[in-house]
């Protein structure tokens, strides 16, 4: 098998990716009038921050700088990242005896740090919390919200250097998808593909795998997802659904279906060229300012025999630091009414399978959404033999 080098560039500016993120997060604040965020989870105070926490609170106030609340193990590299940190009173670990004690002061000291913020009495987002912290909090008088919105309007369009990131980790694709392709051969398990993957990946400069589906002949109708110990067989349909992690955490979403040995037949070539075409199309009337509802009304229909395959995935989705993130379209799920817009990264999703046959065909598309359309992010061959 090939051998991998690193192939990300360091394009980016970790300091403005912070400003920059913080600002859209504190301009959505205002919009939603959130007068503080409390982030419990790692990715969401990574987004606050550019700074991974493992165990810790992150608290930002609609103006002004964040305040990381961390353990002592954890506040040197933090501080490094000009960070501003606190001990932290409450993480939420239940068995512990001084549970009750902690949380009163805990609702107390975010009750003071709201008023040193200028934000006393307004209302504070938190993305979880658990059952207790939420009475804690409630009891102290605080206006809860779900952070959830306002973090999928901040990260809903990407600054600069996000994209930068995303156009780095697009070359992992550019390389991977080829090896992927001609790696493949008989014999060779589903198991033992992915295990070959994740190598590669890592070695090329991606931070890890979110998740990876390897599925070949009848695993790829219905999509099995999860790997199996099956081989693969001449002529078969092979699949592969890619999540990585790019640098700084982002999920790069995409997928191909190549064909193991040859020649392939005439139903494989018939689903491979419905789905190119299919997915091609709707990446090309993507533009900014369209509405969601009016692009879900005019992208190509597609044969009733098609339909149970294609409408069981997402016809769009965002990602970012969490894969699926806003907008999030679906066709058998009630329409948003938003409108694309310049600097969204979206990924398109393509499933084509005929009932009564025993495979199908994944494609999907990473693409940045310019002022001219969409622009795919990845150079990922399809399969030529089935074109």
């Amino acid at each position: 098998m090939l051998a991998s080098a690193n192939v990300i560039e360091k394009t980016w500016d970790d300091d403005r990716l912070r400003r920059d993120r913080l600002a859209h997060l504190q301009q959505a604040m205002k919009e939603k009038k959130v007068g503080a965020c409390l982030f419990t989870t790692w990715v969401s105070g990574l987004y606050a921050i550019n700074t991974r926490i493992p165990q810790g609170h992150v608290f930002v106030p609609v103006e002004g700088n964040p305040v990381a609340f961390v353990r002592p193990m954890d506040d040197g590299y933090v501080s490094m990242n000009d960070v501003e940190t606190r001990l932290p009173i409450y993480l939420g670990h239940p068995s512990d005896p001084d549970q009750e004690s902690k949380l009163t002061r805990w609702a107390a000291a975010l009750d003071d740090l709201m008023v040193e913020c200028g934000v006393g009495g307004e209302s504070l987002a938190i993305d979880t919390i658990d059952p207790v912290g939420a009475v804690a909090l409630s009891q102290h008088g605080f206006k809860l919200e779900n952070a959830r919105g306002v973090l999928q309007a901040a990260a809903a369009v990407k600054t600069q250097d996000e994209i930068l990131i995303y156009w780095q980790t697009g070359k992992i694709y550019d390389r991977i998808m080829r090896q992927f392709r001609d790696e493949m051969k008989p014999g060779i398990s589903e198991r033992e593909m992915i295990s070959y993957i994740y190598g590669q990946v890592v070695s090329m400069g991606g931070e890890g795998l979110l998740q990876i589906n390897v599925c070949s002949g009848p695993n790829t109708w219905p999509w099995l997802r999860w790997p199996t110990e099956r081989r693969f067989e001449n002529g078969d349909l092979v699949g592969m659904d890619l999540h990585v992690y790019g640098p700084g955490g982002y999920v790069f979403d995409a997928s191909r279906t190549y064909l193991c040995g040859g020649p392939g037949n005439d139903t494989q070539r018939e689903l491979y060229k419905r789905a190119v075409e299919y997915n091609n199309a709707c990446i090309d009337m993507l533009r900014p300012g369209l509405s969601i509802p009016e692009y879900i009304e005019t992208i190509p229909k597609v044969p009733k025999k098609y339909e149970e395959a294609v409408y069981a995935f997402h016809i769009i989705h965002s990602n970012g630091l969490t894969p699926g993130e806003y907008p999030n379209v679906e066709k058998r799920h009630k329409v948003m009414e938003d409108t694309f817009k310049e600097n969204q990264i979206l990924s398109l999703d393509c499933y084509f399978g005929e009932s009564g046959y025993h495979e199908a065909v994944k494609l999907e598309e990473l693409v940045l959404l310019t002022k001219d359309g969409a622009a795919k992010m990845a150079d990922m061959p399809y399969e030529d033999r089935l074109l």
